[in-house]
């Protein structure tokens, strides 16, 4: 009967670590033209489950792009802003606390290339991640 209980416990803990892995919470923001936080949200999660990115529900990572179109043709100043952040409690209030971010700016043709940035942005700090 010990084994029995120890085994199941073995395959509740499984199960609950499976259900947990490569989940976090995104937190993205746009004000580019052309682009959603949709959009942004899903290339978050691709750079995550590119590298592997499983962190703790009071963890976030926190996406902020914001474009200016440059001239003609479809270029974009872009500015991206990833962060993982923590929340903190201090006394009776929640706040969120950056453990990692990155800021990564430039000029990109089309709303592709600029998702492409915020990807390599992402996974950039993810690798600072502690």
């Amino acid at each position: 009967m010990k084994k029995a209980s120890m085994f199941l416990l073995a395959l509740v803990s499984a199960a609950a670590g499976a259900a947990q892995a490569g989940t976090y919470s995104v937190q993205p923001e746009s004000d580019c033209p052309g682009i959603s936080a949709d959009a942004v949200a899903q290339e978050v999660r691709k750079a995550g489950a590119a590298s592997g990115l499983d962190l703790p529900k009071d963890m976030a990572v926190r996406t902020e792009l914001h474009c200016a179109p440059q001239g003609k043709g479809g270029q974009f100043m872009y500015t991206v802003r990833a962060a993982i952040e923590k929340q903190l409690a201090d006394g009776e209030t929640m706040r969120w606390a950056p453990v990692a971010q990155l800021t990564g700016y430039g000029t990109a043709a089309g709303s592709s290339g600029v998702l492409r940035q915020v990807g390599f942005t992402v996974r950039d700090v993810i690798r600072q991640e502690p």
